[in-house]
C-alpha cells in the first residue's frame, strides 16, 4: 500500500461530488429516468444483483448506483460517512419516486447491521483510500453482513491511460480525488474474509482514456479508440486495461 494514500474529509467529498445550488439532484434524476446509468461497471453490479433483493452500498457518494438498483426493484440501503452526500441521495431518490434507507457510517468501524442482513454488499470507488489492514477489517464486516456476495470496485493499477493521466494531473496540482491508490488485485484481501469463490477482472478501457487531459489528449483518445475498436461494454477488458478493477467474492 502506498504511503501517499489519504482520504478526503466528509465535507471535501461532498464539495467534489456535488454542487450546492440544489438543482443537481433533480437534474441527475431526470438523466437517470431518460438515459439510465450506463457505465460498464454498473452493468456488472446489476448482473450480479439479479438474484438479490436486499442490497447495501458502502460509500454511496451521490447515490447514482444505488438509485439504479432501486429502479430495478432492489431494497437498497445507502451508507456514507458524509451526511451531505446522504442528503443529496435522499433528494435524488425522492425525485425518482424511490424508497431507500440512508445511514451515516464510518466503514472502518464495526457496521451497525445484523449477520447476513443483505444479499449483496458492494462498494465502488472507496477502498483505494484505506490501508491494507483497514481493507481486511472492512471486508470481514462486509462478508459478515452479506448473505450471498460482496463486490468491490477500485481503480486498476494495470490501466496505463488512467495511471498516466492521474500522474499528469497530480503534477499539475489538478487532481481532486485525494490520495487514491490503484490496485493490481484485491484477491489476497478477499481470501482473508471468505472461503467462497473469488473472481476478478477489469472493465472500462474506453473510460480510462478520459484521464488523458493533457495537450494532445483528445487526439490520443481518438487514435486509441479507433485502433483498438473500443466500445462501452461490461465484458472483461482486453489486456486488463479497464479503468476499474472488479473483485467479486461469494459467501462461503
Amino acid at each position: 500500500m502506498s504511503s501517499d494514500t489519504w482520504n478526503l474529509t466528509p465535507d471535501e467529498w461532498s464539495n467534489v461530488l456535488q454542487s450546492r445550488d440544489g438543482s443537481e439532484a433533480k437534474k441527475l434524476a431526470e438523466e437517470l429516468k431518460t438515459k439510465g446509468y450506463k457505465l460498464p461497471w454498473v452493468r456488472v453490479v446489476l448482473d450480479h444483483a439479479e438474484d438479490c433483493s436486499k442490497v447495501l452500498d458502502m460509500g454511496s457518494g451521490r447515490g447514482e448506483l444505488g438509485a439504479t438498483l432501486g429502479m430495478e426493484g432492489k431494497d437498497i440501503t445507502l451508507m456514507d460517512w458524509s451526511q451531505d452526500n446522504l442528503d443529496f441521495s435522499k433528494e435524488l431518490f425522492h425525485n425518482l419516486g424511490l424508497k431507500g434507507r440512508f445511514q451515516q457510517v464510518d466503514m472502518t468501524k464495526a457496521l451497525p447491521f445484523k449477520d447476513g442482513e443483505f444479499d449483496l454488499v458492494y462498494s465502488c470507488g472507496v477502498f483505494e483510500y484505506f490501508t491494507d489492514e483497514q481493507i481486511r477489517g472492512i471486508l470481514k464486516e462486509a462478508f459478515r453482513i452479506a448473505k450471498k456476495r460482496v463486490i468491490i470496485l477500485v481503480p486498476n493499477a494495470w490501466s496505463l491511460p488512467y495511471r498516466f493521466g492521474k500522474w499528469y494531473l497530480e503534477q499539475k496540482k489538478q487532481w481532486v480525488w485525494g490520495g487514491e491508490h490503484p490496485f493490481p488485485t484485491l484477491k489476497p484481501h478477499f481470501g482473508t474474509a471468505t472461503r467462497g469463490v473469488i473472481k476478478e477482472f477489469s472493465v472500462g478501457t474506453k473510460h480510462s482514456l478520459d484521464f488523458l487531459s493533457m495537450r494532445g489528449g483528445k487526439l490520443m483518445r481518438r487514435v486509441i479508440e479507433t485502433v483498438f475498436c473500443l466500445k462501452d461494454h461490461s465484458k472483461p477488458s482486453l489486456l486488463n486495461q479497464g479503468y476499474l478493477l472488479i473483485t467479486i467474492g461469494e459467501k462461503a
